[in-house]
């Protein structure tokens, strides 16, 4: 594995460093002809990097470093709230260096656009079949070639989406989502243990997980409320209700993904962020605390406007 023109795009021809907490992982990384350094024997981010925090301490060191750094340019993977494996790791990072980021950064704003001109969504393809409206108030969050031109410490997932999303249940949802769609994969992230939350549910998400990743499943949703989660018609929506937490069924997200050159290597079994970006649509539940925050992946989605 070796940096690709596409990742070229934010680092232009410099050197790259792999940064990490983990020595199993940067030790991987070594073996394959990346340069690595570790986290915690740094006094500041080098010009370009990846970040890949196996802990709570690395990301918080990451962005501690940051501050100290004058010039940088670095994308960070927080792999501790989703699957801290090297195996998961080294996956993540297989799909992030054969990524076209321009490409992603040129369709984040055409999507950009669209959703900026319009009210009014159906989405189609994948059999899907659904309407999304959205509200004036709306602030979608898109990353621009603008934005990484210059010195940055981004969310790899930001590269790869634009999304709306809902964290504030006193505030007023930004859009109404109304369908059903086909589910490829699932992705779960709990930020800190929560012992408020019902026993073996880790154990319960994977298991939802892997089923998906096989089978498949259909997700259906009534004005931004789930209202069934289908595997070959049997339903799991008690297992979404208790996992989810506080904010229960109701979504708290909407985004459109634009990473197309991943299509062709995704496992959906693996608890990836990078999985979010597949090209195609992905809406959410949970608020990552009070509950699990699940990601529903829909990949060969279309949006369009309703004129």
């Amino acid at each position: 594995m070796s940096p690709t023109n596409m990742i070229s795009t934010l680092f232009g021809r410099e050197e790259l460093l792999i940064i990490s907490d983990s020595n199993d992982f940067l030790r991987e990384c070594a073996l394959q002809g990346l340069n690595t350094a570790n986290i915690f024997e740094l006094k500041k981010l080098p010009r370009n990097s990846i970040v890949f925090s196996f802990s709570n301490d690395a990301a918080k060191m990451t962005f501690d470093l940051a501050k100290n750094t004058e010039s940088k340019r670095s994308v960070f993977c927080a792999t501790q709230v989703f699957e801290p494996t090297v195996a998961t790791a080294l996956y993540s990072l297989k799909l992030l260096l054969s990524s076209n980021f321009e490409h992603a950064l040129c369709t984040q704003r055409s999507v950009l656009n669209m959703l900026n001109s319009h009210d009014f969504f159906f989405l189609s393809g994948n059999d899907a079949d659904a309407q999304v409206s959205i509200f004036p108030h709306a602030q979608p969050y898109a990353l621009l070639a603008e934005d990484v031109s210059h010195d940055f410490v981004q969310s790899v997932a930001e590269f790869f989406e634009v999304h709306y999303a809902h964290m504030n249940p006193q505030e007023p949802c930004p859009f109404s989502f109304t369908g059903t769609l086909k589910i490829a994969g699932i992705l779960t992230v709990l930020r800190k243990p929560n012992p408020t939350l019902p026993e073996g549910l880790k154990t319960s998400l994977n298991w939802l997980s892997n089923r998906i990743s096989k089978e498949g499943a259909v997700l259906s949703i009534k004005d931004n409320t789930i209202i069934s989660l289908k595997i070959k018609n049997e339903e799991q929506i008690k297992l979404l209700d208790l996992a989810a937490g506080a904010r229960g069924l109701k979504l708290t997200e909407f985004a459109i993904g634009v990473n197309e050159a991943i299509s062709s290597n995704i496992d959906y079994k693996t608890n990836s962020q990078m999985n979010e970006g597949i090209s195609g649509v992905h809406l959410a539940i949970g608020d990552g605390s009070s509950g699990y925050h699940i990601d529903f992946l829909s990949p060969s989605v279309n949006v369009s406007p309703i004129h």
